[in-house]
């Protein structure tokens, strides 16, 4: 959270590994550690292992561990301005699109929750569309 950076620790060995960020607080992007974040505060992963960062500052981030290029689905985020009731206008009558919520963890000590509807997000964003359509989905950290 403090340092900035996106880390993996490997339970058996207890080995730590910086995945992402140069450990100076920013909102760069950027592939490994020249990627800067704010306060990391929870992540989400794909089952083919991508990971989504919400940063404290009201950010949302995708973490690109190596230098691959994305595909076009994974374009910039771009959110048009909308209403509550435009977004729920249009997931009636769709049957692709997500059930349920999701929940992001955010803060210093993961005190606040933000459970969002899969549904909604889907509506105002290509990226989440995408995902939840290639089986993202919450899981427990190992």
């Amino acid at each position: 959270f403090g340092n900035h950076k996106i880390r993996r620790v490997e339970v058996a060995t207890g080995a730590v590994t910086t995945l992402a960020g140069s450990g100076t607080r920013g909102s760069t992007d950027g592939v490994g550690g020249a990627a800067k974040f704010k306060y990391p505060g929870g992540i989400a992963i794909s089952t083919d292992g991508s990971a989504l960062l919400v940063c404290t500052s009201n950010s949302l981030r995708q973490v690109c561990v190596s230098a691959p290029p994305l595909p076009p689905s994974f374009a910039p985020i771009v959110v048009p301005p909308s209403t509550f009731s435009d977004d729920i206008g249009k997931t009636c009558g769709d049957p692709t699109l997500p059930q349920g919520m999701v929940t992001f963890i955010v803060g210093d000590d993961e005190e606040r929750y933000e459970h969002v509807s899969k549904c909604v997000l889907c509506v105002r964003s290509v990226f989440f569309r995408t995902m939840f359509g290639i089986g993202m989905k919450e899981r427990d950290a190992a």
